[in-house]
């Protein structure tokens, strides 16, 4: 079961999270930003603060974790935060990737055009959507061994061993980030550092549909092969599961208990913070 505190004062209720409002996450995470400092865990390495926020475009998690960044290098929370989500189609690409790795941005439907965003990250473009769990990591490695690629290798673990527990061997490549199964790539990796304080994480594709990696050379390999837990044991569990599975396995891996700000066996659907929906 997921790791949470028994007592711990102002949780996020995710039943207060569904509504039709427009999201506003700057209001979500002021108000959980403000529940951190009240509770802090003091010296040491606090736990972590995991959050399931459902379906979310990508501008606006990307602004939310700009946000949480500011407030993490600044010292205003003193605990580091994981957000587990999925998006709407898009293709994101790094610093210093190149276009010329987006093939296409016309969906399989043949219906509009895929969203091309650039973002302070390492590698190559990248395919996120639906059935694809987005693990996005704001950490401070002051606190740590301030090792970016030590960081990386962390989150790689998670979900080696998360595999490794379904009888999945995922494997490393020395010359490149990500996981891969049987040649196979099932998990991207991406991060970005200032300060110490990192952002963005890994995408791990539990359903999507793989025809849009077709469009582009993932993280500028041409040529190379994607496949999905879906793929490997015929029916994937819901992305809700997953992220309630992998929560011990982070605990392990980065030495914090993570505390989780609502229910993550909730519907993975959009959800959107609505006021007063901190109980």
């Amino acid at each position: 079961m997921i790791g949470r505190s028994k007592s711990r004062p102002g949780k996020i209720s995710l039943s207060l999270l569904r509504t039709n409002l427009a999201p506003n996450w700057e209001i979500w995470w002021e108000r959980r930003r403000f529940i951190l400092s009240e509770h802090s865990a003091g010296d040491g390495l606090p736990g972590v603060q995991a959050a399931l926020l459902g379906r979310v475009p990508f501008e606006e998690s990307w602004e939310l974790q700009q946000k949480i960044w500011e407030d993490r290098a600044g010292g205003k929370t003193g605990e580091d935060i994981f957000l587990f989500l999925e998006h709407d189609p898009v293709f994101t690409l790094g610093t210093g990737g190149s276009e010329a790795n987006v093939l296409s941005r016309r969906p399989p439907s043949g219906e509009g055009e895929i969203p091309l965003v650039r973002v302070n990250r390492g590698g190559e473009v990248t395919y996120h959507g639906p059935g694809q769990l987005m693990m996005y990591a704001i950490c401070d490695l002051r606190r740590r061994e301030r090792d970016v690629h030590i960081h990386c290798r962390r989150l790689e673990e998670i979900f080696v061993r998360y595999l490794s527990a379904m009888g999945i061997t995922a494997e490393r490549r020395a010359d490149m980030p990500g996981l891969w199964v049987e040649g196979r790539k099932i998990l991207s990796l991406g991060v970005g550092a200032r300060r110490w304080v990192t952002m963005h994480g890994v995408a791990f594709n539990i359903a999507p549909d793989l025809r849009f990696f077709d469009m582009i050379h993932p993280c500028g390999e041409v040529g190379a092969r994607v496949t999905s837990l879906e793929k490997l044991i015929g029916e994937a569990p819901p992305l809700g599961e997953v992220a309630e599975s992998l929560s011990p396995v982070c605990r392990d891996v980065f030495g914090q208990e993570f505390i989780w700000t609502g229910e993550a066996t909730a519907p993975f659907f959009p959800l959107t913070p609505v006021e007063g929906g901190c109980s």
